[in-house]
């Protein structure tokens, strides 16, 4: 407050204008017309184009807001509100629906003027700082208890956002949340349970004289102008404008003398803030020539101090005093001048540091829901055009054949009560195929054979009155197991975080990333139970000594060898064929392949008889390979490649070899297709040949685990390898089992090493046969495991020659009944 020389304190005020540019700002003069009330001077800080409403540019920051006071300024200018027909006294209904039609015209003439767009931009972008965060945590959340939409969630999250920050948006610009305020305000309090109509139509309660009605209205008004002040400049835990602004509201006034509107405003102001506490941020500098009698801070000018220092002086008398909102600065023309003719310079860091953290908050979860919908998500990894790795099958695009078995089986992980408590099994295996892949059909056949076991006994499981449920997760290592490291490296990290994750399976290839995979997840602790990988030296990963953490259904190469030597030696494959016939050994050569090799360099270890041999690395290659094996007078071509060139190889077989009688014999990749084929059409398939099985496949007779299987897997697909099922089904039912004995001897701890512990010695009749576990250290492999050697003609049932149980000294075969 400037007083003195009435030049000088005019002066004094107009160096404030310095802040025009970094503050909201406004000037009132007392002596100017339009000023003759505090009503007046309230409209023109707050109203449509208020002076304080306004934006400045300095600031970095939205305008201020002032729903509260100017609902006071809609309801004081309806006091005298003319309502026709309300009668004498006027009817309560019409009045009230009088003003409730000026309360909506009120806001419909703002609904879409440019500061009402503006208005809504900054409570949108307030809004959505709180709601985008919120909904991404709510996403990330519940993503691990809802596997299955995932993606969804994350598609879901922005659109919910979007929807609750609009409506909060609303519910702010209507004035609905700040309209509770009212209920605790110091005049003019409104009514519990009153409605807003109501409380506006008491502005012009009859019950009191014009001036008293308008002494109320005006405490009110200058009270709720101060606490829009106060919101504006709010720290709220959410980061909103109010922890950017540095700067106060400067509201210059010009002869403040007693009579003038100016004046009261000021001392209404003053007023609030002693009699009610409130502490709205405002900053007022006044011209006047008398200052008010009530307590000040009055300091003399006259010395040498400069204004910094007269303040201070000020807010060391503050403390020693009871508060004061004035400071008078009396002036004099010889004495010294406040204030310089620089503008004010402030550096916006609290506005800056503000859009900083709103750009987080707000980018954060758009990044993160990008990063989970664009591509593969934050999950998987892009790999040869395939998403590969742990994470939500929608991601990946599952082959055809697998997608009815991985569908069924996150429905019956959708079916798990809430409540229940869960055990998890990874599956590992490929899932996809690269773009525009041939001779795929096989593989993908094996592994929705192997789903499909798992899902049935998941289902099986789940069922029974156990307290636990399994839960089954997906780690897809892409076509031939090519990134299988990458989705072991996902299991294991899952590992670490998810106590629930027992085990994994799967791991069906014998390849050199299968290999890399059992070392991850040895590394991991994480116990295998693997399907058909036969290669011995898959288990190998500790310096040449087996994973502890392996466990295999499958008979392993070397063994089986000696069966498949067995029956070279003994019996002939066709009818004027001796015993020990002449071999031609068709293997597949290449990178990482380890089966096809592993079982070449081990038949021409133990086959003493000749024996030639021929690789092929494609389609092309193994149509020259067959022809060079039939023209090297071998009596049987041994077919140790894959699957997948099953349908080459009976086409090369037959161009080539079938006139001069020449067998075929294959190793047990091609059983299930095999198998499938003769299935599919059992009095007119074309398969003619021998094979090695590691199972059963004639169905003759069904155990428990075999007829569930086929029930559940009879409602799935019909492009399933029912070979590859059976071993699925007991991969599932080792880690079940394995669970029930932990539980049973303490159940409580690691449910990994307890079942890792309990996997040892494990002995059960599985689908795919009697299974007996090793209960040695490290070397897991299953024991005493049957190995068939069966043979089909076209156009008839498959027939087992006999059914071994080798062992490293012997083989051990018996002819079978068919």
């Amino acid at each position: 407050m400037f007083t003195g020389d009435m030049q000088l304190a005019e002066q004094a005020v107009e160096k404030a204008r310095h802040f025009d540019r970094r503050a909201p700002h406004a000037e009132i003069d007392a002596e100017a017309t339009g000023f003759s009330d505090v009503t007046a001077i309230v409209e023109r800080l707050t109203g449509v184009d208020g002076l304080l409403a306004r934006w400045v540019k300095g600031t970095l920051l939205p305008p201020l807001r002032f729903p509260l006071t100017r609902f006071v300024l809609w309801a004081w200018g309806e006091r005298n509100l003319q309502v026709p027909g309300a009668g004498s006294p006027p009817n309560p209904v019409v009045v009230r629906n009088a003003y409730q039609r000026s309360l909506a015209e009120w806001r419909r003439k703002e609904a879409f003027t440019g500061p009402a767009l503006r208005r809504w931009a900054d409570y949108v972008s307030r809004t959505m700082t709180t709601w985008l965060p919120a909904s991404g945590l709510v996403a990330f959340g519940l993503q691990n208890l809802m596997d299955r939409v995932s993606l969804v969630l994350w598609l879901v999250s922005p659109a919910v956002a979007v929807i609750c920050a609009l409506l909060h948006a609303a519910l702010l610009i209507r004035g609905l949340i700040f309209y509770r305020w009212f209920r605790k305000a110091p005049f003019l309090r409104r009514l519990e349970g009153e409605d807003l109509i109501d409380y506006a139509m008491r502005f012009a309660d009859p019950g009191r004289d014009e001036a008293e009605r308008q002494e109320a209205v005006e405490r009110l008004m200058v009270t709720a102008l101060l606490e829009d002040l106060r919101q504006a400049y709010r720290r709220r835990v959410i980061p909103w404008p109010g922890w950017g602004r540095h700067t106060y509201p400067v509201v210059r006034i010009k002869n403040a003398d007693l009579g003038r509107a100016g004046r009261r405003f000021m001392e209404l102001v003053d007023m609030v803030r002693v009699s009610t506490g409130q502490r709205g941020p405002l900053l007022l500098v006044v011209s006047t020539s008398e200052p008010p009698t009530v307590h000040r801070a009055e300091l003399d000018t006259s010395g040498t101090a400069g204004p910094v220092e007269l303040y201070r002086t000020w807010q060391e008398t503050m403390r020693r005093v009871r508060p004061s909102p004035y400071l008078v600065i009396k002036l004099e023309k010889d004495g010294p001048q406040p204030g310089t003719d620089s503008s004010a310079r402030l550096f916006p860091i609290r506005p800056l540091a503000f859009w900083a953290v709103v750009l987080i908050l707000i980018g954060a979860p758009i990044t993160a829901t990008l990063a989970a919908t664009v591509d593969c998500g934050t999950e998987l990894h892009r790999v040869a055009e395939q998403c590969v790795g742990l994470g939500p099958l929608d991601k990946m695009a599952p082959h055809p054949f697998v997608q009815p078995a991985l569908n069924r089986i996150e429905e019956q992980n959708g079916q798990i009560p809430f409540d229940s408590k869960v055990f998890t099994i990874a599956y590992l295996g490929p899932l996809t195929t690269q773009p525009g892949a041939a001779f795929k059909d096989g593989q993908m056949t094996a592994v929705a054979g192997e789903l499909a076991g798992i899902g049935a006994y998941q289902a099986s499981y789940n069922r029974s009155k156990s307290d636990w449920k399994m839960k089954v997760v997906f780690a897809n290592t892409g076509q031939d197991f090519l990134s299988a490291e990458l989705a072991a490296t996902g299991v294991g990290e899952r590992a670490r975080e998810d106590s629930s994750l027992a085990a994994a399976v799967g791991f069906a290839w014998s390849r050199e990333e299968v290999r890399q995979a059992v070392e991850v997840l040895t590394k991991a602790n994480v116990p295998m139970v693997s399907t058909v990988s036969t290669v011995d030296k898959i288990a190998n990963v500790v310096a040449g000594r087996p994973s502890a953490y392996l466990f295999r259904l499958a008979v392993v190469d070397s063994l089986q060898m000696k069966a498949t030597v067995h029956w070279l030696d003994t019996l002939a494959l066709a009818k004027g064929m001796g015993a020990r016939p002449k071999v031609a050994v068709v293997w597949q050569q290449q990178p990482g392949e380890l089966y096809s090799q592993d079982l070449k360099d081990l038949f021409w270890k133990e086959y003493g008889a000749e024996k030639t041999e021929h690789a092929f690395a494609d389609n092309a290659s193994l149509q020259n390979a067959v022809k060079e094996a039939c023209a090297s007078g071998a009596k049987v071509i041994y077919y140790t490649g894959r699957a997948d060139f099953l349908s080459s190889l009976k086409l090369a077989w037959g161009a080539s070899c079938e006139k001069q009688g020449i067998r075929l014999l294959a190793s047990d990749d091609v059983t299930g297709s095999v198998a499938n084929d003769v299935r599919s059409n059992p009095d007119k398939h074309d398969v003619s040949m021998s094979f090695v099985s590691l199972t059963d496949v004639r169905d003759t007779s069904l155990n428990q685990g075999q007829k569930t299987l086929q029930q559940w897997a009879a409602a799935t697909s019909s492009h399933i390898s029912f070979a590859h099922a059976a071993f699925g089904y007991d991969a599932a039912q080792a880690v079940a089992i394995a669970l029930n004995a932990y539980l049973t001897q303490s159940g409580t701890g690691d449910i990994r090493s307890g079942v890792h512990y309990n996997l040892r010695g494990q002995e059960f009749d599985g689908a795919s046969g009697k299974v007996s576990f090793s209960a040695h250290a490290s070397n897991h492999d299953a024991q005493g495991r049957e190995v068939w050697l069966m043979t089909v003609e076209s156009g008839r049932p498959i027939r087992a020659a006999l059914v071994c149980r080798p062992t490293a000294e012997a083989a051990n075969c018996k002819p079978t009944e068919s």
